[in-house]
């Protein structure tokens, strides 16, 4: 009995004791979206917040186990109790909040994602980002901000509004791939180019297969050939609010001009937001004949140049693939 009541009495001392092991007056910590409590803790003690990340993490996992540590940068400054630390971490308390876009989101997953961190409303995102006079200059043809929202890490202030992030995400865009513009090599403008490589992105998953993937669509357009790209038709009918996860054979004749299986060309603009290693396939694509892919299930592609290729590639990569699937399950 004297040893709980002594080593509760140390427990609680060690909580409430303050500690501060970095030089500078104020440090400023990140703590990354989705990582474990003991991981934070970890990372704490190790930027010297806390002495150690055992008793705080057993008193999360007895006292607080309810409560969760939010990610977001912090200030610290001055010595600090393990408590107060988790406190700080439990309430919220950043100083910038940091949102992660990846490469192939649209600008209604961008809104949400932003929304999600009180950054703006959902629907004055999709009002800001349908309206393209900020790439004007760029893009004349530009009908929305679509393909120019920067793929990036981004910390901004709590409570910063909608217009100023979008504002960043364009001029991030601007000094990545701004002056990059004036090198396209395939007769393509800005915007078509931004267009093709969001086709890319949302098609190419390995890096070393996006200037093919981007020779491919090249060549449909140059041979007037249909692109027939499943992700227009899903940004076709998540612009129709008839997208629910599914692509059926009856949606590749929805009436839009997204619809690369119905309309020939390019789409009207971007269906989504390229990363830099899209944006410089579609610029400066490789040199091949091909004008066929289909998906492997590995995250690479079997090309082909002509559609008997193309059509014996589909029963190996795919309709086998399928069959086998089907059987192993037996």
């Amino acid at each position: 009995m004297l040893f709980l009541v002594a080593g509760g009495f140390f427990f609680f001392r060690a909580l409430r004791s303050p500690y501060k092991n970095y030089a500078e007056p104020k440090k400023d910590v990140e703590i990354r979206r989705g990582l474990r409590t003991a991981t934070i803790l970890r990372h704490l003690q190790n930027q010297g917040i806390l002495r150690d990340s055992y008793v705080p993490l057993v008193y999360m996992k007895l006292l607080r186990y309810n409560d969760s540590l939010k990610a977001g940068v912090y200030e610290f400054s001055g010595e600090m109790a393990p408590v107060d630390v988790i406190d700080k971490l439990v309430k919220g308390e950043v100083i910038l909040r940091t949102v992660t876009v990846r490469e192939g989101l649209d600008r209604f997953a961008i809104g949400k994602l932003f929304a999600a961190e009180g950054l703006g409303k959902e629907a004055e995102w999709r009002k800001l980002t349908g309206d393209p006079e900020l790439v004007r200059d760029l893009a004349p043809n530009a009908t929305s901000l679509e393909g120019f929202l920067f793929p990036d890490t981004y910390r901004f202030h709590p409570g910063t509004g909608a217009k100023e992030v979008i504002a960043a995400m364009v001029q991030n865009f601007r000094r990545h791939f701004g002056n990059e513009m004036a090198y396209i090599t395939t007769g393509l403008d800005a915007h078509e180019t931004v267009t093709l490589a969001s086709i890319v992105e949302t098609e190419a998953q390995k890096p070393e297969e996006r200037p093919i993937v981007a020779s491919v669509y090249l060549n449909r357009l140059r041979r007037h050939m249909l692109l027939g790209a499943d992700p227009t038709v899903i940004y076709a009918l998540k612009l129709a609010n008839r997208w629910d996860g599914n692509i059926r054979k009856a949606d590749l004749q929805i009436d839009s001009k997204y619809n690369t299986y119905r309309f020939p060309g390019l789409p009207p603009g971007p269906i989504a937001n390229p990363g830099l290693a899209s944006l410089r396939a579609a610029a400066a694509p490789a040199s091949t004949t091909f004008l066929y892919f289909v998906a492997k299930h590995d995250g690479t592609h079997a090309f082909s140049t002509t559609l008997q290729e193309h059509n014996r590639n589909v029963e190996i990569y795919q309709r086998q693939w399928f069959r086998d699937q089907r059987a192993a399950a037996k």
